[in-house]
């Protein structure tokens, strides 16, 4: 994720910040509104350290994986569909028949219906 991303919606990044950083309160991260700098002079009080390494710090947070709950977000949906063809393994088509799973010759089962 680049910056950008990250300062233009912030928000769903809010718990995994916090599950980060604990000493960041939402106070905090509103007063930062997706500033890296700002972030991250806040991150560097709280811990002591130098706004430096506290940048550095939280841009290896930033450039990791995404966590769940921001990739989960529906304004990320559209994101999420793009890169899904990434999980498809080369030569498969996406649209094509799933037989292969085995319970094609079941009839399915109505909603809230035993039989």
């Amino acid at each position: 994720m680049s910056r950008q991303d990250f300062e233009q919606d912030w928000v769903p990044f809010r718990d995994a910040l916090m599950s980060r950083w604990p000493q960041l309160s939402d106070s905090d991260l509103e007063d930062a509104d997706g500033s890296t700098a700002e972030l991250a002079k806040l991150i560097a009080a709280h811990e002591g350290t130098s706004p430096g390494e506290a940048q550095q710090a939280l841009h290896e947070f930033l450039g990791g994986p995404m966590p769940a709950d921001a990739y989960a977000d529906p304004t990320h949906d559209d994101a999420a569909v793009r890169e899904s063809d990434g999980y498809i393994p080369e030569g498969e088509d996406a649209l094509a028949d799933d037989g292969r799973f085995g319970d094609d010759d079941r009839e399915a089962n109505p909603m809230g219906r035993d039989r």
